[in-house]
């Protein structure tokens, strides 16, 4: 009876290996990781070029952790590379805003604000390896005390998320908040 129950065991540990979902990263290595889809039937068109701006504005309970959302957010990008579409036919855009500002802080002013290294700081330089442009809110950040040099390197300054915004909107980017 023994012998039965342990290759019952065995074989069900097998099977939950067998169906065990790899993340891949298409592009942004580390981050915005993708589960493989081997049954899709629905892909984007590899042809079209897609633009989108994201939204960031909530706000980090956990200042040692990475923000959860920046890299919900990079997945977006991604999860288009693994459907096919090519980098050069996707632009996106982060507008960063509010409680989530603390993302676009330099490591040095992190570390003195938080005490801590910027845990966003590895997913930030991914995402300027990539093109992928982070823009700050102006009014979010004179609201937490900050000047430009204590943002982020590569972070683009707007006077608000607003004017970001809807200037990326009227150059056809796609809306999306987080």
């Amino acid at each position: 009876m023994k012998k039965y129950f342990f290759t019952f065991i065995m074989i069900c540990v097998a099977a939950s290996f067998s169906n065990a979902q790899e993340i891949v990263y298409p592009a942004i290595q580390g981050y915005g990781g993708v589960n493989e889809v081997p049954f899709e039937t629905i892909k984007p068109d590899p042809t079209q070029h897609y633009k989108f701006v994201v939204e960031i504005n909530n706000r980090i309970e956990d200042k040692k952790e990475l923000s959860g959302y920046l890299d919900y957010a990079a997945k977006m990008y991604n999860v288009h590379i693994y459907s096919g579409v090519p980098k050069e036919n996707i632009d996106l855009v982060f507008v960063v805003y509010a409680g989530s500002t603390p993302i676009t802080i330099s490591n040095e002013e992190y570390k003195k604000r938080f005490e801590v290294d910027n845990p966003n700081a590895g997913l930030l330089e991914e995402l300027k390896k990539n093109g992928i442009r982070v823009i700050v809110c102006g009014q979010s950040m004179m609201k937490q005390n900050l000047v430009p040099d204590m943002i982020y390197p590569g972070v683009e300054m707007a006077v608000s998320r607003f004017t970001a915004t809807t200037d990326l909107m009227n150059k056809g980017y796609l809306l999306f908040s987080l």
